[in-house]
C-alpha cells in the first residue's frame, strides 16, 4: 500500500486522521488528528499563590486538538 502526505490514515485512539510527513525510508509516518486526545496531567498554580514561590497544588487534565503521533509502519 503506497502512503502519500494527505491521505486518511487511522491515529492510535481510532479516529480518521491525516498524514502529514513519511521519513524517507517509508518506516515512520506522522499523523495529525483534529480530534481532542489526552495529553497529560499538569501542575497549575493556585490564583492566591501564583505571585508567590509556592510549588504548584492542583492539577488539571490537558486535552489537545490536532496532536500529531508518531507511527512505526
Amino acid at each position: 500500500m503506497e502512503l502519500k502526505v494527505g491521505d486518511i490514515f487511522e491515529c492510535p485512539e481510532g479516529h480518521e486522521a491525516t498524514i502529514v510527513w513519511i521519513s524517507e525510508d517509508k518506516k515512520v509516518i506522522a499523523v495529525r488528528c483534529p480530534h481532542k486526545h489526552f495529553s497529560k496531567v499538569v501542575k497549575v498554580a493556585d490564583t492566591k499563590s501564583a505571585m508567590s514561590r509556592h510549588y504548584p497544588r492542583k492539577e488539571r487534565e490537558i486535552y489537545v486538538e490536532n496532536m500529531v503521533f508518531l507511527i512505526k509502519m
